[in-house]
């Protein structure tokens, strides 16, 4: 970990303790303008029923895989408290992650919002069973499309993932880092889940040969799809609602791949000796209110909407949908038309995310060009697919990758592989 940035954030703390104002330290991926109005909505909230002023410090380290290895970190330090209140955002999976190693408190809502809220959406929990997290917005993942450039490239509109693996993308597919991005992690679990092994990391390869670049931030992915640098990308439904609402659906889409996607809960939870115990418990219990379920979902300028920003997230909250100022397709009343499997999603989380490096990102380069030599039919499409890794070994691998000596060995054969196999590609004539 890098010690500026601990004696930066150290520093940090120490100013907000002597404003002279209650305080609360959030770590998320979320981007600005969820801070911006979820702070001033909570600021008032928070007035009314203390009487106080507070003031929120936000900490993100880049992306919610980020963001958990930097808790992560500071645990390893003092294993008693990071100084940080609670965990907001990044989907699913690092909560569970949390939990695992005992990271996070449990904290119960009041049984009138705990009533509200579903115990899970199609099959997958809203909120942790010992109340150690809870969803406070539900998410969805598909591919973001320019169809201004797909008609220009002469492309049709994906309906599924691996779509995005046929050469007619090559060069034009979005795509970002899962080991920075939490929903780009998610989106390659579900591909791996829906597709099989083989078949997920052959889509994969074949998402990613596709790209000309793989940027840390999912954000940037979907930006680089709406100005048209891309045609299609990889994306949570936040971020591509956003780039709908500026660009306009005439010109962008949204595809959800039929029985290929999932509902799934971006969670919040109060982390193991949070300082600001009782400030911590009042947002979380705000999250979950309806005025704050209002200002995720509706409009900005709409009546107890957002002011400034549209969040364009999906409530936690079935009644919402109901009350909704715009017809908004309710997530509890749509099948997914698959079991996500999230205990196996949590415990290979660290193996996908590298092996997604290793087999593809850190060899990126030579990926691309010889995914070429596979369009053109100057190398086997078999040997461009093959990787080191069988299904069978998982087990193995997730049990001995917290050792960092056998991870970084493993990491370094499946990258000396993937290069030879790339250079092999490539040497066809």
């Amino acid at each position: 970990m890098n010690t500026i940035k601990i004696i930066i954030f150290a520093l940090l703390i120490f100013s907000i303790a002597g404003s002279g104002a209650e305080r609360l330290v959030v770590i998320s991926p979320h981007w600005e303008g969820v801070k911006i109005e979820i702070e001033k909505a909570f600021k008032k909230y928070y007035k009314k029923i203390r009487n106080s002023d507070i003031k929120i410090e936000w900490l993100d380290q880049g992306g919610s895989s980020d963001d958990l290895k930097y808790v992560e970190s500071l645990f390893k330090k003092n294993p008693k408290t990071t100084g940080i209140d609670i965990f907001f955002g990044g989907g699913l999976d690092p909560y569970l992650r949390l939990k695992e190693q005992d990271f996070l408190i449990s904290w119960k809502a009041p049984d009138e919002i705990l009533k509200t809220i579903p115990p899970e959406c199609n099959g997958i929990p809203n909120y942790d069973k010992d109340y150690t997290w809870y969803g406070i917005v539900l998410s969805s993942f598909g591919i973001l499309c320019n169809k201004r450039v797909l008609e220009f490239i002469k492309a049709p509109l994906p309906q599924k993932w691996s779509d995005l693996a046929n050469p007619v993308y090559y060069g034009w597919v979005g795509a970002s880092d899962p080991r920075h991005s939490g929903s780009m992690h998610m989106m390659f679990e579900i591909i791996l889940q829906t597709n099989g092994w083989k078949k997920g990391w052959e889509t994969i390869l074949g998402i990613l040969a596709n790209t000309t670049s793989i940027p840390t931030s999912a954000s940037q992915a979907a930006k680089d799809t709406a100005i048209g640098q891309t045609a299609v990308s990889l994306c949570i439904d936040s971020y591509a609602l956003a780039q709908i609402e500026v660009n306009g659906p005439e010109n962008m889409a949204f595809i959800l791949p039929e029985h290929q996607t999932v509902i799934n809960p971006d969670c919040a939870g109060i982390l193991k000796g949070a300082p600001n115990l009782e400030n911590a418990k009042i947002f979380m219990e705000f999250l979950l209110t309806d005025q704050c379920q209002k200002i995720w979902m509706y409009p900005k300028g709409s009546p107890q909407g957002p002011e400034k920003f549209s969040l364009n997230r999906l409530s936690i909250k079935p009644q919402i949908y109901e009350d909704s100022p715009i017809p908004i397709v309710n997530p509890y009343k749509k099948k997914i038309g698959f079991s996500f499997d999230f205990v196996l999603a949590s415990r290979r989380w660290a193996l996908v995310n590298d092996l997604v490096g290793a087999l593809a990102i850190d060899c990126a380069r030579l990926l691309r060009k010889a995914y070429k030599n596979v369009i053109g039919g100057k190398c086997e499409r078999d040997n461009f697919f093959e990787i080191p890794v069988k299904e069978s070994e998982q087990n193995y691998l997730i049990t001995n990758w917290k050792d960092p000596v056998f991870r970084n060995q493993q990491l370094s054969q499946y990258l000396n592989y993937s290069v030879k196999k790339f250079k092999l590609c490539l040497s066809k004539k």
